[in-house]
């Protein structure tokens, strides 16, 4: 699946396996088939995704929203 995420100064797009991240409603790992939802992410937290390589790598997100799709998600980045 592909991840998208957008700051107010870059866009980067990866390759995922899957993805976990923490909402205002709690943890979630997404994966490919997901249902389609967006939802508003806790801030000041870490994302987690694997690479389809298998690496494992973590951002955080000052805030934002997140879009998923069956086959991607793109967050967007309120802040740096």
């Amino acid at each position: 699946m592909e991840l998208t995420i957008i700051s107010p100064t870059q866009k980067k797009t990866l390759s995922i396996a899957w993805l976990e991240i923490n909402t205002m409603v709690g943890n979630f790992v997404i994966q490919p088939g997901h249902a389609s939802t967006v939802l508003v992410l806790e801030p000041q937290q870490a994302i987690t995704y694997c690479l389809d390589s298998g690496k494992q790598e973590s951002s955080v997100i000052p805030s934002g929203i997140v879009e998923i799709t069956p086959d991607s998600a793109t967050i967007v980045m309120h802040g740096n």
